[in-house]
């Protein structure tokens, strides 16, 4: 038996080191050629822009201020459709769009707890968009994970709750490239949008000329994270608001459970123009649709 175990052991060990001498080979390789990290692991990419996001979000929220913070979660249709800018104005915070490409509120609890961990809030903004709501965050963990500079803590924390070989290999790979001489190369796609700061993308894909689905009546499932993130919130005296994400699809009918928060539904925003897709905005609409959102922001704020 015990030489059973030592023998498995040595396996073991074996296959550890020869999988970080190949990841180490793939890295290497790319000072020279871009084929193989290609074909094997995939380059990374700027598509959800979490490499400038998280990156600029450490140095923001740190900033010494006496302006309030507000920060905005959620998944595309937030980091798309809500403008921080338009927020600071209505509601005299200083707001940061901390969403990320898939992300459910499993994650959001998660990014909120490292946010917390840095710094004060007085609004968290949780976006909801009901299919992402029922998405596990393996989207989102692979993103943060490779495309994004976000802590070794975190990246470990969220690697633990996907046993899927790809991203634990891109975990590793990740940084041992950082360790070694190896060529960093990202990649960028224009037509993904505009980065513009504090989180924000705006989006320049072509506008829908129009939507031909019926709209229908669609529900937004209730979630356990919620009662998670409500209760970080009040523990670090932060207001929890949530914004209901508009779609082309139809309304969204509401669980009892979001009576217990003030709830943002901006009704009727409906025209197709100012959407690129069922529910991301363009440029335009996503201004005109910030606008709406800081209005009924400052009236729940100055209501307290």
């Amino acid at each position: 038996m015990r030489r059973f175990v030592k023998r498995l052991f040595q396996l073991a060990l074996l296959f550890i080191l020869s999988l970080i001498l190949g990841l180490s080979a793939i890295a290497i390789s790319t000072r020279f050629t871009l084929k193989i990290e290609q074909k094997t692991l995939g380059h990374q990419t700027h598509w959800g822009s979490s490499w400038e996001r998280i990156s600029e979000f450490e140095t923001w929220v740190k900033q010494n201020s006496t302006q309030q913070k507000g920060l905005i979660l959620g998944s595309s249709t937030a980091y798309r459709n809500l403008n921080p800018y338009a927020l600071d104005s209505a509601t005299n915070l200083n707001w940061f769009n901390y969403a990320s490409s898939g992300q459910p509120p499993v994650i959001s609890y998660q990014l909120l707890q490292h946010a917390f961990s840095l710094g004060k809030f007085k609004v968290v903004l949780l976006d909801i968009y009901a299919p992402v709501v029922k998405l596990d965050g393996l989207e989102t963990a692979h993103d943060l994970i490779y495309n994004s500079q976000l802590n070794w803590w975190n990246k470990t924390k969220m690697l633990c709750s996907y046993p899927e070989g790809k991203l634990w290999l891109r975990y590793l790979y990740y940084y041992i490239k950082k360790m070694l001489p190896a060529r960093q190369y990202i990649i960028e796609d224009p037509k993904n949008g505009t980065y513009l700061k504090k989180g924000f993308v705006c989006s320049n894909q072509e506008a829908l000329t129009n939507f031909k689905q019926k709209a229908k009546n669609q529900k937004v499932p209730n979630f356990p994270e919620l009662l998670k993130i409500a209760a970080l919130c009040k523990a670090n005296g932060a207001q929890l608001i949530l914004n209901i994400t508009p779609s082309l699809e139809g309304p969204f009918e509401l669980p009892k459970a979001f009576n217990d928060h003030p709830v943002i539904q901006i009704k009727n925003f409906n025209e197709p123009s100012l959407f690129y897709d069922s529910h991301h905005m363009t440029c335009q609409g996503a201004n005109l649709y910030s606008a709406l959102v800081a209005g009924q922001l400052a009236k729940i704020l100055h209501s307290k």
